[in-house]
């Protein structure tokens, strides 16, 4: 599974990036069809039962997700028509410039946005299912190798960012994504101080940190708030990108 979505994750960021509106089309339609399976996922979590004996705030967190899920897919396929229309653009740099993105900056960015939705989604089942659950287990692993892969995404975006020219930018711009870099950092380390074992991603293992009891609190509860907190007012931006995107 966690293979499914990491080369799932690729192709839509290169989807979306390409220069044909004909591939960027596709790469909406199909990130829409992932975001309506994962909504579709919560949807059967709750008429199945599997919501009946969980407690605090998870299932809430699972809705609003599922919520949003179906509006940024309700986006993608509403923008499918007019990028059509659309006269092919310009390829992209590979590498960043002054004046746009690099190719490969943009694909590390919307390979991570789909995972991190994968991520998150598996990690609120893994807090609902009963550990004597086989999907317990499955749900857990997928959710760990996918945190890894996305901490070390993160990395390679900082990395990329720093050695690579980059358009100006305002302030506010630069905080978000300072702030951004942050969250998921701090998630991914929160998550690697809760468990007992080293992450194996396709043999590279992730370090295990040392247990501490406040990080079960930060990366169940505080950090998701945060994460969604800021991944709304992103979904702002994104919004408006479409639209640009689509004129």
């Amino acid at each position: 599974m966690t293979s499914f979505y990491l080369v799932l994750a690729l192709l839509i960021a290169l989807a979306l990036n390409h220069r044909r509106p004909q591939v960027r089309a596709l790469g909406m339609g199909t990130a829409g069809l992932a975001l309506c399976f994962m909504a579709g996922s919560i949807a059967l979590a709750w008429t199945d039962g599997t919501f009946a004996a969980a407690t605090g705030s998870t299932p809430v967190w699972l809705s609003i997700e599922a919520l949003v899920l179906i509006a940024i897919a309700g986006a993608a396929f509403w923008a499918i028509p007019k990028q059509l229309r659309v006269a092919p653009a310009e390829a992209p740099p590979l590498r960043g410039t002054k004046a746009a993105y690099g190719l490969t900056t943009r694909a590390l960015h919307w390979a991570s946005a789909v995972l991190i939705f994968a991520a998150f989604t598996m990690g609120q089942f893994v807090t609902v299912l009963s550990p004597a659950l086989p999907e317990h287990a499955m749900f857990l692993a997928t959710h760990l190798a996918i945190g890894g892969a996305i901490f070390l995404l993160t990395f390679g975006r900082m990395i990329e960012r720093l050695l690579r020219p980059s358009p100006p930018t305002p302030g506010r711009v630069k905080l978000a994504h300072t702030a951004g870099y942050a969250l998921i950092i701090a998630t991914c380390v929160s998550g690697l101080a809760m468990i007992d074992a080293p992450v194996d991603l396709y043999g590279l293992k992730l370090p295990n940190l040392p247990a501490d009891p406040l990080a079960e609190t930060m990366h169940r509860d505080r950090l998701p708030l945060l994460f969604g907190l800021f991944i709304l007012a992103h979904l702002a931006g994104a919004f408006r990108a479409i639209g640009r995107m689509v004129r």
